[in-house]
């Protein structure tokens, strides 16, 4: 049976020997990883602080009420706090079995936010239920991560060859990201298409048969860009800001203005300026750019550094897990955390073109909240399962 690099690197803290008695097993299933909850909910805390300053003047403005959005952002919360809850608890191989009625269901969703959906600035991304609003594309990277920690658990032997590979999950998640990038959500698409990748590496697929794939798709994404003006607009203006500073590059330039008048330890939270409307979406995409201009340096480099830890106990998580499915499921929700806030990062500091991601827990937005709860919830189960729970691998 062919090992994947995953399995090959961690044989040893695996084992994939003798099984657990039920008796540790048992004790293992009321403990988890607190760290991990801790970092995240260190996260979120800051977040709704982070909302309520950004978005006070402009729910004022716009609402009459400077409470409209954080309290909205609450009441997500409070939802959020339900959805990790119930992954945290979910049988995870029962969780698997659902996988036909799920991946109906997200391309049923999908199809139908293209028809039906509330279209907002251009983008047609969300779908209404009742008084309900929210973003399909969430619930579609989480069965992205589901669906390849099965496949690759169940087709390990035939991951070398790329025609029963690697090939009938790149079809399915390419369809699905072709729907995604109709809305248009580039950002999510990339999202779902790293994560994609990465999992058929740890997986097992041979580099070379990833790396012809991404030689392959290359031209199609050249051309999406470049036939619209709107998308190549973008990226001339992640190029050159300052050319069109009074257009595309507004944002941009604001948000590095944010982070640069920040300093090393921050102007506080009274003396922050982008909230007086200078800057565009303060509470939403450019949070981070906020939060720097408030906390300087010390503050932004806190941030990364609670979001590596979460990259550090995710892949604690994933070595420790039992079995390949947990441990592809492990290090696939953690990634659909981690990424998503280094490209809200890299937005912010201008490293890299703007695509509407909001930064993970501290961005106003339902969606992403529960989304990404969900995520830690299933992340925490498989923690309470873990084979290893003493010694430096648990701390």
């Amino acid at each position: 049976m062919t090992r994947t690099p995953l399995q090959n690197k961690t044989q040893m803290s695996l084992g994939f020997g003798p099984t657990v008695t039920q008796k540790t097993k048992n004790s293992l299933l009321t403990t988890g990883d607190w760290i991990l909850l801790a970092i995240v909910a260190s996260i979120t805390l800051i977040g709704l602080v982070m909302v309520y300053n950004a978005s006070s003047l402009i729910g004022e403005k716009t609402y009459h009420d400077s409470l409209y959005f954080i309290k909205r952002q609450l009441q997500w919360l409070a939802l959020s706090i339900f959805a990790f809850l119930l992954a945290s608890r979910v049988n995870l191989d029962r969780l698997r079995l659902g996988l036909v009625p799920l991946t109906l269901l997200v391309f049923l969703l999908l199809f139908s936010v293209l028809i039906f959906g509330v279209e907002i600035k251009g983008a047609r991304r969300w779908l209404k239920l009742g008084g309900l609003t929210f973003q399909v594309s969430e619930l579609a990277k989480l069965f992205t991560v589901i669906y390849l920690a099965h496949y690759i658990d169940k087709n390990r032997a035939k991951l070398g060859n790329f025609l029963e590979g690697a090939m009938p999950p790149l079809i399915l998640l390419g369809l699905m990201s072709m729907l995604i990038l109709l809305e248009p959500d580039f950002g999510t698409t990339i999202v779902i298409l790293c994560i994609t990748l990465s999992l058929l590496f740890l997986g097992g697929v041979p580099p070379k048969q990833l790396l012809s794939i991404t030689i392959v798709t290359l031209p199609f994404f050249i051309y999406w860009v470049t036939s619209s003006p709107y998308r190549l607009k973008r990226i001339t203006t992640f190029l050159n800001p300052w050319a069109v500073a009074s257009e595309g590059g507004y944002q941009v330039i604001q948000s590095q203005v944010a982070l640069g008048s920040g300093g090393l330890t921050g102007t506080g939270l009274a003396g922050v300026k982008q909230v007086l409307f200078f800057l565009p979406e303060p509470h939403t995409d450019f949070i981070f750019s906020v939060f720097g201009e408030a906390f300087g340096l010390i503050g932004t480099t806190l941030i990364v550094l609670l979001f590596v830890g979460i990259l550090w106990r995710g892949t604690k998580i994933a070595l420790n897990a039992s079995g390949p499915y947990r441990q592809i499921l492990a290090i696939g929700l953690c990634f659909l955390v981690v990424l998503p806030a280094l490209l809200n990062m890299g937005v912010a500091t201008g490293l890299l073109p703007t695509k509407g991601l909001p930064l993970p827990f501290m961005s106003y937005g339902g969606s992403s909240l529960v989304g990404n709860s969900t995520a830690i919830g299933l992340l925490y189960n498989i923690s309470r399962q873990s084979r290893n729970t003493s010694g430096w691998m648990a701390s």
